[in-house]
């Protein structure tokens, strides 16, 4: 990977970690449960945050119908980012395939996506699959869960894809209450579970 675009995804990989805490639509003492509509606003606060921190521009909804695209002061694509409520594994989960025809137009590919504890390998699996030995490398954001009416989110994990091989760049949890000797933090037993609605896609 070029020097520049490692740079990219690490920087991209820290910032957008930090700022997930940031106006997260949930809150421990008095909202624990957030809309599906609440949660893909905060990603794309989150991907724009990241961009205008890196000195760049968020471009929403151009090009094929991508989510975001992040572009330098000379119009040139930094990077394609697509979110999805859906898991990989559900059937009319198509991001990846979007992802993969606009990747040769950027530096690096953002994927925002959740992941159900009990499907999770399923769902990595299926992401290699899309992603084989594409050239581009792919920034992976996985809020991982478990169901139990709706979605008890667990961690934010951060992983890396690129010529096939996967690394797991970092791993925080999803609920900033839950992120000890933060100023978020509280402990276990005063701390409710956040959940996000099923919607039908747990299906």
């Amino acid at each position: 990977m070029k020097k520049e675009h490692r740079q990219l995804t690490r920087g991209f990989a820290t910032l957008f970690n930090a700022l997930w805490y940031r106006d997260f639509p949930m809150a421990a003492t008095s909202k624990p449960r957030a809309s599906r509509a609440e949660l893909t606003t905060h990603i794309a606060t989150c991907a724009r945050g990241v961009a205008d921190l890196l000195g760049f521009f968020t471009h929403f909804e151009t090009g094929k119908r991508t989510d975001a695209v992040i572009k330098n002061a000379f119009g040139e694509s930094v990077a394609r980012i697509e979110w999805e409520y859906a898991q990989p594994n559900h059937k009319n989960f198509n991001e990846l395939h979007k992802l993969r025809e606009s990747h040769a137009d950027a530096n690096v590919a953002v994927l925002i996506t959740y992941s159900r504890n009990e499907f999770h390998e399923q769902n990595m699996r299926i992401i290699h699959k899309e992603w084989g030995h594409c050239a581009t490398p792919l920034l992976l954001f996985l809020v991982r869960y478990r169901y139990a009416k709706g979605r008890q989110f667990g961690n934010l994990e951060t992983h890396l894809i690129h010529d096939g091989k996967t690394q797991c760049l970092m791993s925080q949890p999803a609920l900033p209450w839950k992120a000890e000797g933060t100023r978020w933090w509280i402990k276990a037993s005063d701390a409710p579970a956040g959940t996000a609605p099923d919607d039908g896609e747990d299906e």
